[in-house]
């Protein structure tokens, strides 16, 4: 998904480039190689506060002016913004103006500079970010549906059909969990776990329960946990069940560090789907600096809650809701609402839920 927004960006880059040929008559791309040539240097040093592959960078001339265009994908928070005028700076530019233009998740940034008396702009795109500099408050509410217990590829595609972001999970132990979660990578869907705990009540019925014996045995939670590098990472886990097993924090902390390292590189977040009195799951996950969300309690069936959200007043919140892959009526309220154009609400995966929004 990263490299196909990062194209996206180069050719909407490349696009641009080419109308400014047109509109200032300019022939050839010879100057875009010198400017390359002149500021390259800068502009690698700016791509790599983001990493190998996260940026693209065009060089180009508006009206005489050298324009240095980054597109990036990530986060672009007060601390990466002082690194990038860190390097301007290095690089002897003076910064004359500083602009912006925001949205929840994506930002355009323009920086006016001086070296050498002549000006320079460096314009930066920044996509799929949770953080924006300044803090970005959001203008509508936010919804994140999370789909449990996906049972088959036929759940998969009835949900997706709604044509709404939504966030899946496939339950750990299954006999095709490691298949639906390759069918969620094809689609470029973020790929959940919900993993069955030790319950005071519930006989599990689906998946492969974790005890907490067995959490504190490491080669039992290193085998339990095995799918995670079967499907090279996961970008969130959350408990299912899980009563009796989520106030043993011990077992908790042995869970989620396994979890964490099993995930290399890749930012694990978590989600809070238990309401269990005595619960220390988001506690635990907050102590230990996980990205923890918790889901909204269900008082009454999905539609209503849905209706609830749609019609509050306040503005920069959000909201998480889980809902089962089986509820037909939930699927039915979704459909109908999307064709009514009755949403008041931007729907969002999980991972792209604005960190600075209330959630509620």
């Amino acid at each position: 998904m990263k490299n196909i927004v990062i194209e996206m960006f180069v050719h909407l880059l490349k696009a641009c480039t080419a109308w400014l040929v047109l509109i200032l008559g300019v022939s050839g791309g010879g100057w875009a190689a010198t400017l390359e040539e002149k500021y390259g240097t800068v502009g690698r040093a700016l791509e790599q506060l983001w990493g190998d592959d996260a940026c693209a960078t065009v060089y180009l001339r508006k009206k005489g002016v050298p324009i240095v265009s980054i597109a990036c994908v990530g986060d672009y928070d007060a601390t990466r913004r002082e690194k990038l005028l860190d390097v301007l700076f290095r690089h002897h530019f003076e910064l004359q103006k500083e602009s912006y233009r925001l949205r929840p998740r994506h930002g355009v940034y323009l920086y006016k500079t001086k070296s050498g008396g002549r000006t320079v702009y460096f314009k930066l795109y920044v996509r799929e970010a949770r953080e924006l500099w300044p803090r970005n408050p959001l203008a509508s509410k936010q919804l994140a549906l999370y789909v449990m217990n996906l049972r088959s590829s036929d759940d998969l595609l009835r949900w997706r059909t709604l044509g709404i972001p939504l966030t899946f999970s496939v339950t750990v132990g299954r006999s095709d969990t490691a298949e639906l979660l390759a069918r969620l990578a094809e689609y470029g869907d973020e790929k959940w776990l919900s993993i069955p705990l030790e319950d005071d009540n519930t006989e599990i019925t689906d998946g492969e329960l974790l005890s907490i014996a067995d959490a504190l045995d490491s080669e039992k939670l290193e085998s339990y946990l095995s799918i995670i590098n079967d499907v090279d990472g996961v970008n969130g886990i959350s408990p299912l069940y899980c009563s009796r097993f989520c106030r043993h924090v011990p077992a908790l902390r042995a869970l989620l560090s396994t979890a964490r390292n099993k995930n290399g590189e890749q930012e694990l977040s978590l989600l809070d789907t238990t309401h269990f009195a005595g619960s220390s799951f988001y506690q635990t996950a907050k102590i230990m600096n996980f990205r923890v969300f918790t889901v909204h309690p269900m008082q009454r069936d999905f539609c209503s809650e849905l209706s609830e959200f749609i019609n509050l007043k306040e503005d920069n919140i959000a909201r998480v809701l889980a809902v089962d892959a089986g509820d037909e009526k939930a699927l039915r309220c979704l459909a109908k609402l999307s064709r009514q154009r009755l949403l008041a609400v931007e729907f969002v995966r999980l991972s792209q839920l604005a960190q600075n929004s209330l959630l509620r």
